[in-house]
């Protein structure tokens, strides 16, 4: 266990802490906890406690999945025994006191397979086998609404009511106006383990809070825990903190880039000097593994309806499964600014991603690449979306997405055929969803015109 880790507990017992929180992260990037006692701890860390596997049975909306095999009386809704993680002990930021607990754990047996976290586990074991450590961070966009979740269900996207105080990219005015809310949501974030590296104002409203750098599992905790944080804190302030890829035509897209980097022996591994560019074999070789496998994998990067919305008309989302050195139109911006810095900038997902199962993609697809020494294309100067395919097409449809899934060997191969098919089932429901709603598109489109 960790020297912060080791810190928070002590200090919850001291403390005399009654309760702590243990959560597992379901298949939308959200937390799903209980409350145990805190002396009930070293068991959960040992032997595990219950949580129920209807966590897996439910949308992004919280409706029933009906065709998810969770989704079943017939077996009972059975539990699944979720394990806490002693290096996965974070600051509970908005519990009763400061010393407050927040402890992510993995599921383990029958269910593991079904676990974001050890799916990511396994790919991280499997690159340590390679001789390498993962380190990174994601940055996420997200908007910060004057609405709540009652107020939404009479809006329309187009009447969404954004922070008049946000409304200019960088700007220092706006920034300072709603420096209070700013302030917060770092020290909430410092508060749970968090911490932010950066926070600014971008287009239409646009926030971007990129998250400090971290090794292996907790690239993708730490940023689940701010996600659950950030939407927790906005909604004390009256605000909703909204992470959907596309909200509406008059506001920017949303991102979640992931910044990732490989070390061996403790030093950086993607840097070499004297290299063309600066770029390591190791890099190349990486990028060559994201450019030929990621195409079957965008589902875990794109996992919803909305998610393809991003790429239509106007916005900031790579449309070309391109690499190139600080380039922004590529899907794989290869940042060289130092040999300390040098990392890959995953530019695929939106805000909306759930973070681990982003990581398990790339993380397979990279090291798919270092195990075949897979070359990449050329790295891309100009406009990626004009330039010669790098390599196969992202599916940009959802329908399309699934059906790649589906068919990719890669995916059955790192993720197993049982999940593969009960992650895709899942994903289908949403259309199944949207083809029984009339939407104010189907009112707008054919109430007065046939």
């Amino acid at each position: 266990m960790g020297d912060a880790h080791t810190a928070r507990l002590a200090a919850a017992r001291a403390a005399g802490l009654d309760y702590v929180s243990v959560a597992a992260v379901d298949w939308q990037g959200r937390l799903r906890a209980k409350q145990i006692q805190l002396a009930a701890l070293p068991q959960a860390f040992t032997s595990g406690i219950a949580l129920t596997s209807a966590i897996f049975a439910t949308d992004s909306a919280e409706r029933p999945i009906e065709t998810s095999r969770f989704q079943d009386p017939a077996n009972g809704y059975r539990d699944a025994l979720l394990r806490a993680d002693q290096n996965a002990v974070y600051g509970d930021a908005f519990g009763s006191t400061p010393e407050g607990l927040l402890v992510l754990g993995s599921l383990v047996d029958e269910h593991r397979v079904y676990c974001p976290r050890a799916i990511v586990q396994r790919e991280l074991d499997a690159l340590a086998a390679l001789g390498f450590e993962a380190y990174g961070a994601f940055e996420y966009e997200f908007h910060l609404l004057q609405e709540t979740p009652q107020s939404l269900l009479a809006k329309t996207p187009a009447l969404l009511a954004r922070l008049p105080e946000l409304t200019r990219m960088y700007s220092y005015v706006d920034q300072s106006l709603t420096a209070p809310l700013f302030e917060a949501l770092r020290q909430a974030a410092t508060r749970s383990g968090s911490p932010l590296e950066s926070l600014h104002a971008e287009f239409s409203g646009l926030l971007e809070a990129a998250l400090v750098p971290a090794a292996g599992m907790a690239i993708a905790d730490r940023a689940v825990v701010f996600k659950a944080l950030c939407k927790t804190l906005a909604r004390r302030q009256g605000l909703m903190a909204v992470f959907m890829a596309q909200l509406a035509d008059s506001f920017e897209s949303a991102g979640a880039h992931l910044n990732l980097s490989l070390r061996a022996d403790d030093a950086p591994a993607f840097p070499q000097a004297g290299a063309a560019q600066g770029v390591s074999a190791t890099l190349r070789h990486f990028v060559g593994g994201l450019q030929r496998y990621t195409p079957g994998l965008t589902l875990l990067h794109l996992p919803h309806l909305n998610s393809y919305k991003r790429f239509v008309g106007t916005s900031f989302a790579p449309r070309a499964n391109q690499w190139g050195i600080d380039n922004k139109t590529c899907a794989w911006r290869v940042v060289t600014a130092t040999p300390a810095l040098t990392r890959i900038e995953c530019r695929l997902p939106g805000a909306d991603v759930a973070p681990h199962f982003a990581l398990a993609a790339v993380l397979a697809a990279g090291r798919r690449g270092l195990e075949e020494r897979i070359e990449p294309g050329a790295p891309c100067a100009g406009d990626a979306a004009q330039a010669t395919p790098g390599g196969p097409a992202f599916p940009f449809r959802f329908e399309a997405a699934i059906a790649a899934w589906r068919a990719a060997p890669l995916a059955h191969e790192v993720f197993g055929s049982d999940f593969v098919e009960a992650y895709a089932v899942s994903r289908e429901w949403q259309l199944e969803l949207l083809r029984r709603r009339v939407t104010d598109f189907d009112l707008q489109q054919f109430a007065e015109g046939v």
